[in-house]
């Protein structure tokens, strides 16, 4: 599955025109119908779409801003399309930054996604490996001896030692029983002299200093976490701190 839905968020993560049409075609309407005024387009993820994928889904963008408020989170080689056609005067366009996970123009955010717990499992997403070459090394810890990880609820500490894995249950360590929280959701992982932050494919997404995790990123001390914002957990269902011990 290449396309989700949830209340008024649209994630795509199509490559290739063929199949980003296919996706915009079998769900746009279906978000434009969700009984809210504000909607959530996110192609973020989304690889090789040119100008026949953006025909696609512009004019449908320039429809939906008629009567709703609509964001729509974009990467960089899509960017022209929209800054040329002038949607960016009709709705908050995001450029998602993927090398560092800055976003632009962003209105503030909330993903809101419950978490089915009786949906099948979801596919395990191979282990990916931070981007190779000089990004963002002012972040990382060239001195680190050892990260840990702060619950910002109750203070507790969680050493990450070489890896650990967050989720709602086992074998993910430490474990949270909250619903909107995925099976496996995030990892905190060593790379080098430093360590590492990667989504798992979560459902409702983990964010690094307020913006979506698309990519693993480099953890500075300091750095917030939150796990998944919801409509019932519009602050986050978990924040954590990064810290060196």
């Amino acid at each position: 599955m290449t396309a989700t839905l949830h209340w008024n968020r649209l994630l795509i993560e199509a490559d290739g025109d063929a199949a980003f049409k296919k996706d915009v075609s079998a769900n746009f309407g279906k978000l434009v119908d969700a009984p809210y005024p504000d909607l959530e387009i996110d192609l973020g993820r989304c690889v090789n779409v040119g100008e026949d994928g953006f025909k696609a889904i512009g004019p449908l963008i320039v429809d939906a801003a008629g009567s709703k408020q609509v964001t729509v989170r974009i990467t960089e080689p899509l960017r022209h399309f929209f800054e040329g056609s002038g949607l960016a005067s009709l709705v908050t366009v995001a450029v998602v930054e993927h090398m560092d996970g800055t976003i632009k123009q962003v209105k503030a955010e909330a993903s809101l996604e419950p978490v089915d717990d009786d949906e099948e499992e979801r596919e395990e997403k191979e282990e990916t490996h931070p981007p190779s070459g000089d990004v963002n090394n002012t972040k990382v810890q060239t001195k680190a001896q050892g990260g840990c990880m702060v619950d910002e609820e109750d203070g507790k500490r969680y050493l990450v030692g070489e890896e650990i894995v967050i989720g709602r249950e086992p074998p993910s360590d430490p474990v949270f029983a909250i619903p909107t929280i995925s099976k496996r959701h995030f990892r905190i992982f060593r790379q080098g002299p430093g360590y590492f932050i990667e989504d798992m494919r979560s459902t409702n997404g983990t964010y690094l200093n307020g913006n979506p995790l698309t990519q693993p990123q480099p953890l500075a001390e300091g750095d917030e976490i939150v796990v998944a914002i919801t409509l019932k957990h519009p602050e986050g269902a978990r924040r954590f701190k990064f810290t060196m011990k």
